[in-house]
């Protein structure tokens, strides 16, 4: 802003002024406040601000470099500060790492990795021209890396498929990156012009998977692991070829997936911290003439083969549909069996049924007849029950009637009554006269039986 000769300003709350006078003398002033301006100018400050993923690059005019982590805010100090930065923290996720230096002096002992001589280069160098050394470390995710004034991060710089090439394709440093992957990967490599030992030029197609065992020996031993794996993984597929004519190479390409064939690759990885897990053979590709010599005797060979699958699918077929009316015939056989062997058991079924019904009737009609036969029993016995005391009830009646006609008959007698004219007149026409003649001495007795035997006969 221009030169003010006389006003006033308003610094308000939670900014920050600069009021510079015409002696080149500079004021800082935070708000809320009222400032007089004679002959002075004021410039607002710049506010920077950082949150929880940045952190805030605040270059000194003396050089050093200080690193406020965020959250944070910080002001522009037009004295002290040449410039500040916004820079976003280094996200690391669990399947990486970052490999960090730090300029320290050789006095503070610790781990040294590299030694610089001379002056120094820049911020935190030595500036009593004393040696300065560098530590190495390692910083793994899952974490949020801000890195302080002295430390900077490797970039590495590998072979690479290029932006506009294809998957199979790898070109010097085209990959370049900070953040180091540590979980196993793959990548495609296709060994071009391979000679068999009958000159048939063959392009061998691979994927290779590997692991990161040990940053610090790939740190130590390497600058490019992938041009490593091209070119140990190509040498050990040219020794492959070189010993087989391209008959062997197509009866022996399940070769290609052993490990053991990649002998050199796994030993050159396990040298930079490496380590092979897999090699998989995705087939090859040849010349044109002889790729299309190698077509036609597979299209043959696949002609051929369809031919004679064809051929087996029709005898099977065959096979199948007698196999099918042998089964068909067979069950026939059993059905029509086992028909008969269900009409035969339904007949006697019925059979049995009928002579257990008859044999049920005939036993009910023997029950019935026993309970007639058994209740005809018991009528005559009743009847016969019934009718003897009939009997027994008229002899008793009849013997009482005697009894009766024999007492009054003694009465009679004993009052001088005769008992044959009694007799007689009971009877004036009997029907046979019999008489009776017994001696003196007998005639008590034989008037008695006379007179029971004149009962008798008139009964």
């Amino acid at each position: 802003s221009s030169m003010t000769i006389y006003g006033s300003r308003t610094v308000h709350e939670g900014s920050r002024v600069a009021i510079w006078s015409r002696s080149g003398k500079v004021k800082i002033v935070d708000g809320p406040a009222r400032v007089t301006l004679v002959f002075q100018r004021c410039v607002p400050l710049r506010q920077y601000r950082a949150d929880q993923s940045q952190y805030l690059a605040v270059r000194k005019r003396a050089g050093p470099i200080e690193i406020k982590p965020g959250p944070c805010t910080v002001f522009f100090d037009p004295v002290e500060d040449e410039g500040i930065s916004v820079e976003n923290a280094v996200q690391i996720d669990a399947s990486q790492a970052l490999v960090v230096y730090r300029n320290v002096h050789a006095a503070e002992g610790g781990s040294v990795k590299a030694v610089a001589h001379g002056g120094g280069d820049g911020g935190g160098g030595d500036r009593g021209g004393g040696a300065r050394s560098v530590d190495r470390r390692v910083v793994r995710g899952p974490a949020r890396f801000i890195p302080t004034a002295d430390e900077w991060c490797h970039e590495f710089s590998w072979s690479g498929v290029p932006k506009d090439g294809s998957k199979t394709t790898v070109q010097p440093n085209a990959n370049k990156f900070k953040k180091l992957s540590v979980i196993p990967t793959s990548m495609y490599h296709n060994v071009s012009e391979v000679r068999t030992n009958d000159d048939t030029l063959i392009t061998v197609k691979l994927m290779l998977f590997f692991q990161l065992d040990s940053i610090e020996k790939m740190l130590a031993c390497t600058n490019d692991p992938i041009a490593d794996f091209v070119n140990a993984a190509s040498a050990d597929v040219i020794a492959f070829c070189s010993g087989l004519n391209y008959e062997n190479f197509l009866t022996l390409t399940g070769e290609l997936n052993k490990l053991e064939t990649f002998s050199q690759l796994t030993t050159r990885a396990h040298m930079i911290g490496y380590t092979i897990s897999k090699v998989v053979f995705r087939g090859f590709q040849a010349g044109e003439k002889l790729q299309a010599m190698h077509d036609e005797a597979i299209q043959e060979r696949t002609r051929l083969r369809l031919l004679e699958e064809t051929q087996e699918q029709q005898q099977r077929a065959e096979d199948m549909k007698l196999e099918g009316e042998r089964r068909r015939a067979k069950m026939q056989a059993e059905l029509e069996m086992e028909q008969h062997r269900l009409k035969t058991e339904l007949s006697l079924t019925a059979q049995q049924a009928s002579i257990k019904e008859q044999k049920l009737i005939q036993a009910a009609k023997n029950e019935l007849e026993a309970l007639q036969h058994e209740a005809d029993l018991k009528q005559q016995k009743a009847a016969a029950a019934v009718n003897m005391e009939i009997k027994e009830h008229e002899l008793a009646l009849e013997q009482r009637r005697n009894e009766e006609q024999l007492r009054m008959m003694r009465e009679m007698k004993q009052v001088g009554v005769d008992l044959t004219k009694v007799l007689v007149s009971q009877h004036e026409q009997p029907d046979k006269i019999l008489k009776i003649d017994t001696s003196d001495s007998h005639r008590t007795d034989t008037q008695n039986k006379g007179l029971l035997g004149a009962l008798q006969l008139n009964l």
